[in-house]
Protein backbone atom coordinates (compact mmCIF):
# COMPACT_ATOMS: atom_id res chain seq x y z
CA UNK A 1 0.00 0.00 0.00
CA UNK A 2 1.36 3.78 -0.70
CA UNK A 3 1.18 5.80 1.75
CA UNK A 4 0.86 9.50 1.29
CA UNK A 5 0.88 12.56 3.24
CA UNK A 6 -1.96 14.85 4.19
CA UNK A 7 -0.17 17.46 2.31
CA UNK A 8 0.17 15.23 -0.68
CA UNK A 9 -3.29 14.25 -0.74
CA UNK A 10 -4.19 17.21 -0.60
CA UNK A 11 -2.77 18.24 -3.88
CA UNK A 12 -3.80 15.56 -5.21
CA UNK A 13 -7.16 16.08 -4.82
CA UNK A 14 -7.03 19.92 -5.78
CA UNK A 15 -5.70 18.48 -9.30
CA UNK A 16 -8.56 15.97 -9.28
CA UNK A 17 -10.80 19.00 -8.81
CA UNK A 18 -9.43 21.34 -11.67
CA UNK A 19 -9.04 18.32 -13.62
CA UNK A 20 -12.64 18.12 -13.54
CA UNK A 21 -13.01 21.93 -13.96
CA UNK A 22 -10.89 21.31 -17.24
CA UNK A 23 -14.34 19.61 -18.70
CA UNK A 24 -16.46 22.76 -18.31
CA UNK A 25 -16.29 24.84 -20.98
CA UNK A 26 -16.14 21.50 -23.47
CA UNK A 27 -19.34 21.00 -21.81
CA UNK A 28 -20.66 24.29 -21.88
CA UNK A 29 -20.03 23.99 -25.92
CA UNK A 30 -21.51 20.92 -26.50
CA UNK A 31 -24.68 22.20 -24.92
CA UNK A 32 -27.09 23.71 -27.05
CA UNK A 33 -28.71 26.11 -24.68
CA UNK A 34 -27.71 29.75 -24.20
CA UNK A 35 -25.45 30.94 -21.61
CA UNK A 36 -28.10 31.71 -19.19
CA UNK A 37 -30.44 28.90 -19.48
CA UNK A 38 -27.52 26.71 -19.23
CA UNK A 39 -26.04 28.38 -15.95
CA UNK A 40 -30.00 27.97 -15.05
CA UNK A 41 -30.13 24.22 -15.65
CA UNK A 42 -26.83 23.52 -14.11
CA UNK A 43 -27.69 25.02 -10.62
CA UNK A 44 -31.16 23.78 -10.23
CA UNK A 45 -29.62 20.12 -10.97
CA UNK A 46 -26.92 20.94 -8.82
CA UNK A 47 -28.77 22.31 -5.69
CA UNK A 48 -31.11 19.98 -5.81
CA UNK A 49 -28.34 16.75 -6.02
CA UNK A 50 -26.47 18.87 -3.23
CA UNK A 51 -29.89 19.07 -1.21
CA UNK A 52 -30.60 15.43 -1.52
CA UNK A 53 -27.02 14.52 -0.38
CA UNK A 54 -26.96 16.99 2.55
CA UNK A 55 -30.38 15.78 4.23
CA UNK A 56 -28.76 11.57 3.25
CA UNK A 57 -25.73 13.12 5.60
CA UNK A 58 -27.47 14.81 8.34
CA UNK A 59 -25.94 18.02 7.91
CA UNK A 60 -27.79 20.61 8.84
CA UNK A 61 -29.00 23.49 6.88
CA UNK A 62 -29.61 26.60 9.48
CA UNK A 63 -28.20 29.59 9.17
CA UNK A 64 -28.92 33.20 11.21
CA UNK A 65 -30.39 35.59 8.72
CA UNK A 66 -27.41 37.95 8.83
CA UNK A 67 -25.39 34.71 7.38
CA UNK A 68 -28.05 33.76 5.19
CA UNK A 69 -27.47 37.12 3.50
CA UNK A 70 -24.25 37.05 3.61
CA UNK A 71 -23.88 33.75 1.60
CA UNK A 72 -26.73 34.94 -1.21
CA UNK A 73 -24.85 37.64 -1.86
CA UNK A 74 -21.63 35.89 -2.52
CA UNK A 75 -23.57 33.08 -4.04
CA UNK A 76 -24.94 36.45 -6.99
CA UNK A 77 -21.28 36.52 -7.60
CA UNK A 78 -20.87 32.79 -8.30
CA UNK A 79 -24.05 33.27 -10.90
CA UNK A 80 -22.64 36.26 -12.00
CA UNK A 81 -19.28 34.02 -13.09
CA UNK A 82 -20.58 31.40 -14.51
CA UNK A 83 -23.01 33.45 -17.17
CA UNK A 84 -19.80 35.40 -18.24
CA UNK A 85 -18.04 32.15 -17.99
CA UNK A 86 -20.62 30.31 -20.28
CA UNK A 87 -21.18 33.52 -22.09
CA UNK A 88 -17.57 34.06 -23.47
CA UNK A 89 -18.04 30.51 -24.54
CA UNK A 90 -21.02 30.88 -26.78
CA UNK A 91 -19.74 34.29 -28.48
CA UNK A 92 -16.08 33.16 -28.89
CA UNK A 93 -14.80 29.62 -28.58
CA UNK A 94 -12.96 27.64 -25.90
CA UNK A 95 -9.76 28.62 -26.60
CA UNK A 96 -10.67 32.48 -26.70
CA UNK A 97 -12.71 32.37 -23.36
CA UNK A 98 -9.99 30.53 -21.48
CA UNK A 99 -7.58 33.15 -22.51
CA UNK A 100 -9.34 35.53 -20.48
CA UNK A 101 -10.30 33.39 -17.42
CA UNK A 102 -6.23 32.93 -17.25
CA UNK A 103 -6.05 36.50 -16.10
CA UNK A 104 -7.76 35.21 -12.61
CA UNK A 105 -4.21 34.68 -10.63
CA UNK A 106 -3.52 38.67 -11.47
CA UNK A 107 -7.08 39.84 -10.18
CA UNK A 108 -6.66 37.09 -6.67
CA UNK A 109 -3.18 38.90 -6.33
CA UNK A 110 -5.04 41.84 -6.72
CA UNK A 111 -8.24 41.65 -4.36
CA UNK A 112 -6.82 39.39 -1.62
CA UNK A 113 -4.55 42.09 0.11
CA UNK A 114 -7.98 44.17 -0.65
CA UNK A 115 -10.58 41.38 1.06
CA UNK A 116 -8.17 39.73 3.38
CA UNK A 117 -6.46 43.38 4.36
CA UNK A 118 -3.21 42.80 3.51
CA UNK A 119 -0.52 45.34 1.83
CA UNK A 120 -0.30 45.95 -2.06
CA UNK A 121 2.81 44.64 -3.39
CA UNK A 122 4.24 46.24 -6.55
CA UNK A 123 4.96 43.43 -8.52
CA UNK A 124 1.11 43.04 -8.82
CA UNK A 125 0.90 46.28 -10.92
CA UNK A 126 4.28 44.80 -13.39
CA UNK A 127 2.29 41.65 -13.72
CA UNK A 128 -0.69 43.03 -14.91
CA UNK A 129 1.07 45.14 -17.45
CA UNK A 130 2.57 41.80 -18.84
CA UNK A 131 -0.61 40.15 -18.88
CA UNK A 132 -2.75 43.12 -20.23
CA UNK A 133 0.14 43.01 -22.71
CA UNK A 134 -0.24 39.12 -23.54
CA UNK A 135 -4.13 40.10 -24.40
CA UNK A 136 -3.10 42.64 -26.78
CA UNK A 137 -1.67 40.75 -28.87
CA UNK A 138 -4.79 38.04 -28.72
CA UNK A 139 -6.89 41.15 -29.63
CA UNK A 140 -4.77 42.32 -32.40
CA UNK A 141 -4.93 39.03 -33.91
CA UNK A 142 -8.09 37.79 -32.94
CA UNK A 143 -10.39 41.01 -33.17
CA UNK A 144 -13.65 39.13 -34.15
CA UNK A 145 -13.61 37.54 -30.75
CA UNK A 146 -12.81 40.32 -28.52
CA UNK A 147 -16.32 40.14 -27.20
CA UNK A 148 -15.18 36.33 -25.51
CA UNK A 149 -11.90 37.80 -23.56
CA UNK A 150 -14.12 40.41 -22.35
CA UNK A 151 -16.49 38.23 -20.52
CA UNK A 152 -13.75 35.63 -19.34
CA UNK A 153 -12.12 38.66 -17.80
CA UNK A 154 -15.41 39.25 -16.07
CA UNK A 155 -15.22 35.16 -15.21
CA UNK A 156 -11.84 35.62 -14.15
CA UNK A 157 -12.42 38.76 -11.83
CA UNK A 158 -15.86 37.22 -9.89
CA UNK A 159 -13.92 33.64 -9.73
CA UNK A 160 -11.08 35.64 -7.54
CA UNK A 161 -13.53 37.53 -5.92
CA UNK A 162 -15.49 34.43 -4.57
CA UNK A 163 -12.27 31.74 -4.12
CA UNK A 164 -10.66 34.15 -1.94
CA UNK A 165 -13.78 35.23 0.23
CA UNK A 166 -14.57 31.69 0.58
CA UNK A 167 -11.35 30.60 2.00
CA UNK A 168 -12.36 33.35 5.12
CA UNK A 169 -16.30 31.70 5.09
CA UNK A 170 -14.81 28.21 5.39
CA UNK A 171 -13.34 28.84 8.87
CA UNK A 172 -17.24 29.63 10.24
CA UNK A 173 -19.41 27.09 7.64
CA UNK A 174 -18.71 23.98 6.71
CA UNK A 175 -18.16 23.79 2.71
CA UNK A 176 -21.87 22.12 2.04
CA UNK A 177 -23.63 25.00 3.73
CA UNK A 178 -21.48 27.39 1.91
CA UNK A 179 -22.00 25.47 -1.33
CA UNK A 180 -25.70 25.39 -0.85
CA UNK A 181 -26.42 28.85 0.06
CA UNK A 182 -23.92 30.09 -2.84
CA UNK A 183 -26.04 28.51 -5.03
CA UNK A 184 -29.01 29.11 -4.24
CA UNK A 185 -27.87 33.09 -4.25
CA UNK A 186 -26.63 31.95 -7.91
CA UNK A 187 -29.99 30.49 -8.81
CA UNK A 188 -31.86 33.61 -7.75
CA UNK A 189 -29.35 36.05 -9.55
CA UNK A 190 -29.65 33.91 -12.75
CA UNK A 191 -33.95 33.53 -12.55
CA UNK A 192 -33.91 37.20 -12.02
CA UNK A 193 -31.53 38.06 -15.28
CA UNK A 194 -33.70 35.74 -17.22
CA UNK A 195 -36.98 37.74 -16.13
CA UNK A 196 -35.40 40.82 -16.92
CA UNK A 197 -34.61 39.95 -20.59
CA UNK A 198 -38.24 38.58 -20.87
CA UNK A 199 -37.22 34.56 -21.21
CA UNK A 200 -38.47 32.93 -17.96
CA UNK A 201 -41.77 32.05 -19.21
CA UNK A 202 -39.38 30.42 -22.66
CA UNK A 203 -37.64 28.14 -20.36
CA UNK A 204 -37.22 24.64 -21.81
CA UNK A 205 -36.37 21.27 -19.71
CA UNK A 206 -32.99 20.28 -21.69
CA UNK A 207 -33.83 16.90 -23.96
CA UNK A 208 -31.41 14.08 -25.33
CA UNK A 209 -27.57 15.02 -25.20
CA UNK A 210 -28.47 18.12 -23.26
CA UNK A 211 -29.71 16.76 -20.55
CA UNK A 212 -26.67 14.13 -20.27
CA UNK A 213 -23.79 16.45 -20.88
CA UNK A 214 -26.07 19.06 -17.92
CA UNK A 215 -26.34 16.23 -15.61
CA UNK A 216 -22.56 15.32 -16.21
CA UNK A 217 -21.64 19.37 -15.71
CA UNK A 218 -23.91 19.26 -12.28
CA UNK A 219 -23.03 16.56 -10.80
CA UNK A 220 -19.22 15.80 -11.62
CA UNK A 221 -18.10 19.52 -12.50
CA UNK A 222 -20.14 21.24 -9.57
CA UNK A 223 -21.76 19.56 -6.77
CA UNK A 224 -18.68 17.76 -6.35
CA UNK A 225 -16.36 19.57 -7.23
CA UNK A 226 -17.69 22.93 -5.92
CA UNK A 227 -18.19 21.39 -2.55
CA UNK A 228 -14.73 20.07 -2.49
CA UNK A 229 -13.02 22.98 -3.79
CA UNK A 230 -14.20 25.02 -0.83
CA UNK A 231 -13.29 21.78 1.51
CA UNK A 232 -10.03 21.94 0.59
CA UNK A 233 -9.68 26.03 1.72
CA UNK A 234 -9.03 24.41 5.27
CA UNK A 235 -5.76 22.82 4.17
CA UNK A 236 -4.89 24.98 1.18
CA UNK A 237 -4.97 28.86 1.25
CA UNK A 238 -6.62 30.56 -1.07
CA UNK A 239 -4.30 32.14 -3.73
CA UNK A 240 -2.39 28.90 -4.05
CA UNK A 241 -5.93 27.18 -4.74
CA UNK A 242 -6.41 29.85 -7.52
CA UNK A 243 -2.68 29.86 -8.61
CA UNK A 244 -2.96 25.87 -9.33
CA UNK A 245 -6.22 26.54 -10.87
CA UNK A 246 -4.31 28.15 -13.77
CA UNK A 247 -4.30 24.43 -15.05
CA UNK A 248 -7.57 24.75 -15.70
CA UNK A 249 -7.37 26.53 -18.97
CA UNK A 250 -4.69 24.23 -20.19
CA UNK A 251 -6.83 21.34 -19.35
CA UNK A 252 -9.62 22.72 -21.18
CA UNK A 253 -7.98 24.01 -24.21
CA UNK A 254 -6.54 20.34 -24.76
CA UNK A 255 -9.57 18.92 -24.58
CA UNK A 256 -10.64 20.97 -26.71
CA UNK A 257 -8.69 20.82 -29.18
CA UNK A 258 -9.11 16.82 -28.82
CA UNK A 259 -12.59 17.50 -29.00
CA UNK A 260 -13.35 19.89 -31.91
CA UNK A 261 -10.53 20.06 -33.58
CA UNK A 262 -10.12 22.52 -35.94
CA UNK A 263 -12.75 24.84 -34.90
CA UNK A 264 -10.36 25.53 -31.85
CA UNK A 265 -7.39 26.26 -34.05
CA UNK A 266 -6.45 29.51 -33.51
CA UNK A 267 -4.14 31.99 -35.47
CA UNK A 268 0.00 32.31 -34.36
CA UNK A 269 -0.74 35.45 -33.08
CA UNK A 270 -3.06 33.94 -30.85
CA UNK A 271 -0.74 31.30 -29.44
CA UNK A 272 2.15 33.98 -29.07
CA UNK A 273 -0.25 36.07 -26.44
CA UNK A 274 -1.53 33.27 -24.99
CA UNK A 275 2.23 32.10 -24.11
CA UNK A 276 2.99 35.73 -22.91
CA UNK A 277 -0.03 34.94 -19.97
CA UNK A 278 1.22 31.32 -19.40
CA UNK A 279 4.37 32.94 -18.47
CA UNK A 280 2.71 35.66 -16.58
CA UNK A 281 0.65 33.19 -14.33
CA UNK A 282 3.15 30.64 -13.67
CA UNK A 283 6.17 32.59 -13.02
CA UNK A 284 4.11 35.34 -11.03
CA UNK A 285 3.93 32.99 -7.47
CA UNK A 286 8.11 32.81 -7.67
CA UNK A 287 8.66 36.39 -8.64
CA UNK A 288 5.96 37.29 -5.63
CA UNK A 289 7.17 34.52 -3.20
CA UNK A 290 10.99 36.24 -3.96
CA UNK A 291 10.40 39.61 -3.53
CA UNK A 292 7.64 40.21 -1.49
CA UNK A 293 7.36 40.70 2.54
CA UNK A 294 4.48 41.35 4.93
Amino acid sequence: MIYLSPKTSNYLLLHFIIFLWGFTPVLGKLISLQALDLVFWRLTFSLLSLFIYLKYKGASLKITPKDFGHLMGWGAVVGIHWFCFYHAIKVSNVSIALAGFSTITLFASILQPILLKKKFFWGDALYGLIIVAGLLVILQFEKFYAIGIVFGIFAAITAALFGIYNGKLIQKHDAGKITFYEFLGALVTISLLQTFNGEIVNIRFPVSTDLIYLLILSLACTTLAFTLSVEILKKIDPLTVIITNNLEPIYGVVFSLLIFGQSEMMSSGFYLGASVLLFAVFTYPFFKRKFYRN
